[in-house]
């Protein structure tokens, strides 16, 4: 994205939409009011894990936290945009997490699918292992590197030219535990980010 965005605000203002005050948000997002308030006035960034938790209880997604109205319904520039995404155009979904960044390979965010690819950089570790959506499978390739995925208490590696597929309901978390970048493209119905 081009310009500044603003997470906190976003979360701030989501919050008092859903008539929540901070101490419930914190409370039901499993995350300290201290925490949420250094979110909320732009003082950390936070994890990704720690936003996925966020959006969850404000009953949006991931990438709705870091985008706009103006940028999730970017009109079409032409009848190809509607469908192809070109290389260098496609849209970057940033996160706090400098080892974890993500390009959109759909045209926008209104499908029934999210379709991504994910970078993941050296030692890249979550303590959490969170689901994220009702329903639905997750299925992911990989590309370059090693990434283990841990589906509850059972873990799996996966290298260069491996997939897996599961409920994106299951608890899971994607780690890369090498000394080398991994990616690896992930489609998910319906869509979590």
């Amino acid at each position: 994205m081009s310009k500044e965005f603003n997470v906190g605000k976003k979360i701030k203002d989501l919050r008092i939409q859903k008539n929540m005050n901070a101490k419930e948000l914190a409370h039901m997002s499993k995350i300290s009011v201290g925490m949420l308030s250094q979110l909320e006035n732009g003082s950390t960034q936070g994890s990704v894990e720690t936003l996925r938790k966020i959006a969850k209880v404000l009953d949006t997604t991931l990438a709705q936290l870091f985008t706009d109205e103006e940028t999730v319904n970017t009109p079409f520039v032409n009848e190809e945009s509607k469908y192809i995404v070109k290389k260098a155009n496609r849209k970057k979904i940033s996160f706090p997490d400098p080892l974890y960044n993500c390009e959109l390979l759909v045209p926008n965010l209104q499908g029934a699918i999210e379709f991504v690819l994910v970078r993941l950089g050296p030692n890249r570790l979550s303590d959490d292992i969170l689901p994220h959506s009702k329903g639905g499978e997750e299925c992911n390739y990989v590309l370059d590197g090693e990434i283990v995925v841990t589906l509850e208490n059972q873990e799996f590696t996966l290298q260069k030219g491996d997939s897996i597929r599961f409920k994106p309901e299951t608890p899971h978390k994607i780690e890369n535990r090498s000394l080398k970048k991994a990616s690896y493209i992930s489609a998910i119905t319906p869509v979590s980010f």
